[in-house]
């Protein structure tokens, strides 16, 4: 019986251990909220409030001139020109990146994130 409760108490406090270290470890890579179909002025807006940082790709494409998916936002790796207008921004925080993806040609919508 001894041998029982202790190993059932080994076994909760282990359990505990790893439930809070999974918390912990989704806390630091965590999105805020975002929709899709939500602006990308909102997404961008939401990630600086939550401690992420715009980052500047060396291989990012040049925004073009009068494209206002990309002109100021540091963070743009690329925006296609045809089709859905599809653009992807990058994102960093205590060192993991995210991608952000748009859709729209005339003003970027959320569309989808991947943690890289």
């Amino acid at each position: 019986i001894v041998m029982r409760r202790m190993f059932s108490r080994s076994f909760f406090t282990t359990l505990l251990l790893v439930s809070f270290l999974v918390s912990a470890a989704g806390a630091q890579t965590s999105l805020p909220r975002l929709k899709k179909g939500e602006s990308y002025s909102s997404v961008r807006g939401k990630m600086i409030k939550a401690g992420w940082k715009p980052f500047h790709s060396p291989d990012a494409d040049k925004c073009a001139a009068g494209d206002k998916r990309c002109e100021g936002r540091p963070e743009m790796e690329s925006c296609a020109g045809t089709g859905l207008g599809n653009c992807k921004f990058l994102w960093k925080r205590r060192g993991k990146t995210v991608a952000v993806f748009t859709i729209g040609e005339g003003s970027a919508k959320y569309n989808g994130h991947e943690f890289q």
